[in-house]
This record gives structure tokens, sequence and C-alpha cells, in this order.
């Protein structure tokens, strides 16, 4: 069962459903035929033998036999003249009887001191229904009146309905079978439509989209959630694809570096001097190229759910004190003037090693960006439960449409690539995975000439 299809599975459960339902219909209908039937033939014989109980205890015996002669050829229920009639004293002696009772006694039941309906089978001949009733004539005298009434038309009738019946519920189930199949063809035809179409859509071409019949029903619903996966997709192997082309332009310049320098080393021979100059300038782009390396191995262990953090509570307003002092003397080298302002004492929750971290790559920043004689203000504060770090920079700035991409990896703004070519490009980035792993943000205002405001929020600790 498991290797059959959703269609044979949805029509085997309709047919199957359609089927049980038919088949206990049928044996209800059945039933209760049998029951009505038989409860209209005990109501008919009480009502005979009611009418012929008063009669025999109102009238005297000599009109009897024509009354139960008359009584005989109105016929039965079933418009037959298969009644039969037999009137007893207390004794069990047999007064009166039909004619058609002239060779059988219809016998009196153990319990005939009230009402009794049994069924008699006469040899050679179909069951016959008797109701046995006792009266009292108005001398006090006892009688049983007997009226029995043959189930041959009855039992016609229920061989028939079986008949029906039984020939009917097998149609019933193939019908239901084909209409099974017929609706699950038809429900599942959307489906097979988004699988024909998926399997046009590659992973060169996710700008694709599945088509959607009806947005109301589970098949619509289902298919919009798919066509968001593909966005998503699309946006993701963009990225991806994005930043493999970054990844090797930055990975590409230090190394055509190292490459060309090295080239120009051998071609002659030099002093040592010289070659204490080329080491010096290999080393440094060595150390680019391990920098660059070393982020995109933490932003990829982060994208796998696998950088750990090692959270404690730390004094944040401790952590920017410690940075400043290390700061300030990278500040002088580059003639900029820094400041720091802590407002009160704010403590967080928070991994000490990769906060300080994006703490200096912010601040590292805004040193890239700032030109000679510029100023950077550092400060802490709280506000409602959050604890805040801003850092503010009177640099080039960032143009508004390049604002919602500086946080991507490998994304640079182009005046400022040409200010300063030190960086790797995935100093946001970072900084943006630690605000957020912490379960905080950064935001940036920024206006071209006039600086930038770096701001991360973390949660206090409370």
């Amino acid at each position: 069962m498991k290797d059959w299809t959703i269609r044979t599975r949805l029509t085997l459960w309709y047919a199957g459903s359609v089927g049980a339902v038919s088949i206990i219909s049928a044996l209800l209908l059945y039933w209760g035929f049998v029951y009505t039937s038989y409860r209209s033939v005990d109501l008919f014989l009480r009502e005979e033998a009611e009418a012929l109980g008063n009669y025999l205890s109102l009238a005297s015996r000599a009109g009897m036999p024509s009354y139960i002669a008359r009584l005989v050829e109105e016929g039965d229920l079933f418009s037959g003249q298969n009644k039969y009639v037999q009137i007893s004293n207390d004794k069990g002696e047999v007064l009166e009887r039909s004619a058609n009772l002239a060779e059988g006694v219809l016998p009196l039941p153990a319990q005939a001191q009230e009402e009794v309906v049994t069924t008699l089978v006469f040899p050679d001949s179909l069951p016959v229904r008797v109701l046995t009733l006792p009266v009292f004539s108005q001398a006090g005298d006892g009688f049983f009146v007997q009226e029995g009434v043959s189930l041959e038309a009855l039992q016609t009738s229920l061989y028939r309905l079986y008949a029906m019946l039984f020939f009917l519920l097998p149609g019933m189930v193939g019908l239901s079978i084909v209409s099974g199949w017929l609706m699950a063809r038809r429900v599942l035809q959307p489906i097979e439509v988004i699988t024909q179409e998926a399997r046009t859509i590659e992973a060169q071409d996710l700008s694709r989209r599945l088509p959607v019949t009806n947005p109301q029903d589970e098949i619509g619903q289902l298919t919009r959630v798919l066509n968001s996966l593909l966005s998503r997709l699309e946006a993701t192997f963009a990225q991806m694809l994005r930043f493999t082309a970054d990844a090797a332009h930055e990975l590409r310049t230090p190394l055509a570096v190292l490459r060309c320098g090295m080239e120009v080393t051998v071609s002659k021979a030099r002093s040592p001097t010289e070659h204490q100059q080329a080491l010096a300038t290999y080393i440094g782009e060595v150390a680019h190229l391990a920098r660059i390396v070393d982020d995109l191995f933490m932003l990829a262990r982060a994208d796998a759910g696998k950088q750990e953090l090692v959270r404690a509570e730390l004094s944040l307003s401790g952590l920017v004190c410690e940075m400043y002092e290390q700061v300030e003397i990278m500040a002088e080298v580059k003639e900029l003037h820094v400041s720091l302002s802590v407002s009160d004492e704010v403590s967080v929750l928070g991994d000490r090693l990769r906060l300080k971290q994006l703490l200096f790559n912010l601040v590292d920043n805004a040193m890239k960006y700032t030109p000679a004689g510029g100023t950077i203000r550092i400060a802490v504060d709280r506000e409602a439960s959050w604890a805040r770090v801003t850092v503010e920079d009177s640099g080039i700035g960032i143009p508004v449409a390049d604002l919602p991409h500086i946080f991507d990896r490998f994304y640079r703004v182009e005046k400022a690539r040409s200010f300063d070519g030190t960086g790797g490009g995935l100093g946001l980035s970072i900084c943006q995975w630690i605000a957020q792993a912490h379960g905080g943000q950064i935001t940036v205002q920024s206006r071209v000439r006039y600086g930038s405001i770096f701001t991360v929020s973390l949660p206090l600790l409370l």
C-alpha cells in the first residue's frame, strides 16, 4: 500500500466509504422493512381478533360461522385469502373455525392467558402468523380467539427486496469506484500541473513561478507557499552567486599583489634591505588574506548554526571603556579625536569576545572612513529594557541608496572603497550577526559628508 499513488488511495477510500455506507443502509432498510411488515401483520391480526372477540361476547354463537366466513373472504393485509380463524373454549376444545382449517387445528400456545403472537408452519405450507387473544362473554365464559395469516406474500416481498439489494449493491460499489477515480483525477489535476511545471524549473532560472488556479483552496495555498519558497531560493542563490563573486574578487587582489611582488623580487638580485621590505609587504597581504578567510569561516559556521556563543553576565559599560583605551592609541596615529560617554552602568548577558569584536569593528569602520581631524563619539546608555551603544563619526557618510545594503557581505560603497581599501567587506555583516545572535539589532543613520551613526541595541540583564 505504501507504493500506491494518492489517486489510487483516494479512489479506494471513497469506494470503501460509499460501499460501507451502502451496505449499512441496505441492511437497515431490509431489517426495517422486515420489522415494519411483521408489525403491520400483528396490528392487522389484533384489530380483526378484537373485532371478532367483541362480536363473540355480544352476539350469539348461531351467527358465528357466517361472520367467520365473511371475515375470511375479506382477504388479508396483502390482498390474498389466506386467513385462518379458530375459536376455542377455555378447555382447549375447538368451537368454531374457518373452512380452510378443516384438516388442521391452530394449537393453543402455553401462555394463552394473555395475547400471544406466534409463527406456525403447516405441513407442505409456508409459515403462518397467528395471534391468540383471550376474551370473555357476557355470561363470564372464557374463549380463545385465534386468527392467522399466511406469510407467503410477505416473504415474497422480502425476497424481492433482498434480490434487488443483492444486485444493486455491487452496482453502487462499482459506480463509487468510477466516480471516486474521476473525482480523484479532477482533484489531483492541479497537482499534476504543478508537478510538470516544477520539473521545468532549474537552478539557473528560479524566476519562474508555479501557476495558482484557485488561491483560496488548499492546493492554491500550497502553491503560494511553494512560490514563496522559490522566491527565497532565488534570493539565496543570487546572494550565493554574488557572495562567491565578491569573495573571489577580494581574494584575487591580495593574491595578485603577492604573485606580482614575488615575481618582481626574484627577477633580479636585491639587497637584504629590499628583501626585508618586500617580505613586509607580503606579510601584510597574507594577514589581509587570513583576516578574510577567518571572517568567511566564522560567517559560514554562523549560517550553519555551529558558531556557539559563550554567554555570561558582563558589564557592557566596562567593555566599552576597555576598548576605548585601545582606540585612543589608534586615533592618535590617524589624527582623530575620540570621545566616550557612559551615562550609567549597563550589564548584558553575552559573549564577551564577540561583543568586543562587534564594537571594535564599528569603531574601526568609523576610523577608516573619517578623514584626519575628524571626530568619533562613543556613547553607552539604556532605554527601557535595552542597552544601547552608539558609534558616531564625522566621516564621508553613506548615500541613501546604499544604506539598505551596507550589511550585505562584501558590499562596500564605491566612494568609500576608493577612500580606504584595507577592509574585506565583511565587518558590518559580522556585526549584524553578532547583534542578532544576542537578541538585539544594529541600525544606521547617515548623510553624505556629514558622517554616520551606528546604534547597537541589546537586551538588558534585569
